[in-house]
């Protein structure tokens, strides 16, 4: 896949176009499959978040501090959805209808998000649509809007699935506006963004001959846990409405500020927006509600035509009838959501939160001082020297082998230089406990140590010669052995012993290439 060349010299995905992606080579059961599905797993694969959250939920016992869910609140839900009117089964909820939501849940929803948002006027549930989860609908929005080839423009670091969402099937590229943490001239602070970046890089884009047709914000921001002023929001539309861009304001974390003293801006709380025909609204249950695994993204939107282009590719992504149901009991209740699930998710994520800053701060670890969003923003960069962006990973691939998993800056977020890793607090607290506790013990090791161990002297790594007198039955057998004692796998890397014996690795491929079926096809 083509790359580009960002801040610091390092390379990320230029576009996830599947007719510019190489044909990729045949490797055993992909002969059954398509050109086209190899070029989506192969993109698909790409993607950071989604290759090492799989990696941490096939190993046991690992500590997730990497993927953003609330896991605190499970026993209020619990008492919850067990309430007889969630209960509930109707004959209509088993049976086909409005692609885009029921009538009654975007009615529900409009209701909800006109008092939550503050919105300016009441919101119209004609202009409600909701489909399975906030990426999918990212997706649906990026394709009424653009067309293969055309880009978005989005703040750097930021949530690094995005190149799926709006790359993956509908072919749009990111263009990164760069933040860093060395403050330019206007800034207050560390990863500022500003109207101005915005617009430079739209000019240098453009002047590139880039076609970009609009911008995707995540407010609050995900990874900083930024809230942006009005004023901020403001001028970035009016930067959009002179070069008529559409903006794609992703507020999915706009109930997750837990600093009572802040104040979140929602883009339809602003009286006078400059070109409401291209500003798009989309929110969701996964993180603000705690219920990633119920899948509802929500898109609130004037404009007609986009509106009819995300009625027919809805099709593919409608959610089920009983889950419209329950939601739908869930946001029309607002005792409930004021005097128990708010202030109790809350006050729990004020704890969460203050004891990882603790612990961090006992580790000489700075952290981002935010108001919102289920993670902090850390700043490993005294334990990673020298600092470049492959260390990041060595850092990052201790914490795995000590069971943590944390989402390192450049990798998951395009962090345009290393150092930053995100961490999710709203754990269990064991988890809580047990992950702290292990980083702990990694970060002692890499002061003592620093990052990669030097080889002990009785450890001997097999040379060439000791693999020529091997058969290649005995390889093998000594492979399943291994695979078959307890933790091996858990406990080996084929990176790392492929760097430490390439002779042996050499002569291990030329063997395999020997037996009739093995080998490159």
């Amino acid at each position: 896949m083509d790359s580009e060349v960002g801040q610091g010299g390092i390379d990320r995905p230029k576009s996830f176009n599947m007719a510019v992606v190489e044909k990729p080579q045949i490797v055993g059961s992909q002969q059954f499959i398509s050109d086209r599905a190899k070029q989506i797993c192969k993109a698909r694969g790409e993607i950071f978040l989604n290759t090492a959250a799989g990696r941490a939920w096939r190993i046991k016992g690992i500590v997730d501090f990497g993927v953003s869910e609330n896991k605190l609140m499970f026993d209020v839900f619990e008492k919850k959805l067990a309430e007889p009117k969630i209960q509930t089964l109707a004959p209509h909820m088993l049976f086909y209808d409005v692609m885009a939501g029921n009538l009654r849940f975007r009615g529900a929803l409009a209701e909800f998000l006109t008092e939550r948002l503050n919105a300016a006027k009441p919101l119209d549930p004609k202009n409600v649509r909701v489909c399975n989860g906030a990426g999918p609908m990212m997706e649906l929005v990026a394709s009424s809007i653009g067309d293969p080839g055309d880009c978005l423009m989005m703040p750097m670091p930021c949530y690094g699935g995005v190149f799926w969402d709006v790359g993956g099937r509908a072919e749009i590229n990111v263009v990164p506006v760069h933040l860093t943490s060395k403050m330019e001239e206007g800034d207050t602070m560390p990863f500022q963004l500003t109207a101005k970046k915005i617009e430079d890089t739209y000019n240098k884009a453009t002047a590139e001959g880039k076609k970009i047709v609009g911008i995707l914000l995540i407010n609050p921001h995900n990874p900083l846990g930024d809230i942006y002023s009005a004023e901020l929001i403001m001028d970035i539309l009016n930067v959009c409405h002179r070069h008529s861009l559409h903006v794609i304001m992703d507020e999915i974390y706009m109930m997750s500020i837990f600093d009572t003293e802040a104040k979140f801006t929602s883009v339809l709380s602003l009286p006078n927006i400059p070109d409401p025909q291209r500003v798009h609204l989309v929110w969701g249950f996964a993180k603000d509600f705690c219920m990633s695994g119920m899948r509802c993204g929500v898109l609130y939107s004037v404009n007609e035509a986009v509106n009819k282009a995300v009625d027919a590719l809805v099709y593919f992504n409608m959610i089920p009838g009983p889950i419209q149901h329950v939601l739908t009991e869930i946001v029309l209740d607002k005792e409930w959501l004021d005097n128990v699930f708010i202030p109790t998710k809350y006050s729990r994520m004020r704890e969460a939160r203050s004891y990882m800053c603790d612990k961090l701060s006992a580790l000489g670890i700075p952290v981002r001082k935010s108001p919102s969003g289920l993670y902090i923003w850390a700043d490993f960069r005294k334990y990673i020297q020298p600092l470049t962006p492959e260390n990041e990973l060595v850092l990052f691939e201790k914490f795995m082998d000590a069971g943590v998993y944390l989402t390192p800056g450049i990798e998951a977020f395009n962090c345009g230089e290393p150092g930053f890793f995100r961490m999710v607090f709203t754990v269990y607290r064991d988890h809580l406990e047990v992950g702290m506790e292990r980083i702990a013990a990694v970060l002692k090791d890499c002061a003592e140590n620093g990052l990669t161990k030097p080889q002990a002297d009785n450890a001997e790594a097999p040379t060439s010669a000791d693999v020529k007198e091997e058969s290649l039955e005995d390889l093998l057998g000594l492979l399943q052995g291994r695979i078959s004692s307890s933790g091996w796998l858990e406990e080996t890397r084929t990176q790392n012993w492929a760097t430490q014996n390439p002779e042996a690795l050499e002569q291990f491929k030329q063997a395999m290439k020997s037996q009739e079926g093995f080998g490159d096809k």
